[in-house]
C-alpha cells in the first residue's frame, strides 16, 4: 500500500463515480488509494479522466489526430521505464488489447529490436526522451528524422503532449505517495500474459 502524507476520504464520504473508480482499481490492481486523497479535490481527477484520457489520448476531440495505437505504445514505453506499478497494471493489458504482442511488450526496453517496425521504434525512442529520469531531454535531428517519416509535426506535437501529460502524472503520484512504484530493476509482471498481471 501506497504511503502518503496526505489525508485520505473516507470511502462512503468518496463521490460516487469515485467509489466505482476505487473499486475498479482495487479489482484490477489491488490499490485504489490516490482516488482516496483526490477526493479532497474530484474536479482534478475528472480532469484528468475527461480532457486528457476522454478527448486528447482516447481521441473523443476530433481535433486529435494521432491513432489510439501509437499513444498506447508510448504509453506503456513510458509506465515501464517510470516504475509506475498500478499503471502498468492497466497499461499492458490496454497495449495487448491495442495489438501488441506479449514478444512486443518484453522487449520495451529494447526500442531497436526487430520486434518493431521502424515506425514503433520512433515511437519507442520519443517515450525514453520523456521519462522522468531523463536529466535533459532534447529531440536530436535523428530522431525528428524518424519520426518525420511516419508523422507530421502536428502528431508529433500530439505524441509529446500526451507523453508530457503522461510523465506529470506519474511524477505526481511518486512525489505524494499515491501510488506503488515497481522496483527498479524490474517487475515479474512485465513477462506475464494481460490475463496473468496483477496490475492496477
Amino acid at each position: 500500500m501506497p504511503e502518503t502524507l496526505l489525508s485520505r476520504v473516507p470511502v462512503e464520504q468518496l463521490p460516487e463515480d469515485f467509489q466505482r473508480l476505487r473499486e475498479s482499481s482495487i479489482a484490477v490492481a489491488g490499490d485504489g488509494d490516490r482516488l482516496e486523497v483526490f477526493g479532497h479535490h474530484p474536479a482534478l481527477y475528472r480532469w484528468y479522466q475527461s480532457n486528457f484520457y476522454g478527448a486528447v489520448f482516447d481521441n473523443g476531440s476530433p481535433d486529435m489526430r494521432v491513432d489510439r495505437k501509437w499513444k498506447e505504445l508510448i504509453r506503456l514505453k513510458l509506465s515501464l521505464t517510470n516504475g509506475c506499478f498500478v499503471c502498468n497494471a492497466h497499461n499492458v493489458p490496454a497495449a495487448a488489447a491495442a495489438g501488441y504482442s506479449q514478444a512486443q511488450i518484453d522487449a520495451m526496453d529494447d526500442e531497436d529490436s526487430p520486434l518493431f517496425t521502424p515506425q514503433e521504434q520512433a515511437v519507442l525512442a520519443l517515450g525514453r526522451l520523456f521519462a522522468i529520469a531523463d536529466p535533459d531531454p532534447s529531440l536530436t535531428p535523428d530522431l525528428y528524422a524518424r519520426l518525420s517519416a511516419h508523422f507530421s509535426d502536428a502528431e508529433i506535437l500530439e505524441l509529446g503532449f500526451v507523453a508530457t501529460i503522461l510523465s506529470g502524472w506519474t511524477k505526481l503520484v511518486f512525489a505524494y505517495g499515491l501510488i506503488t512504484r515497481e522496483c527498479p530493476i524490474g517487475s515479474p509482471e512485465r513477462t506475464m500474459t494481460p490475463s496473468q498481471t496483477h496490475l492496477s
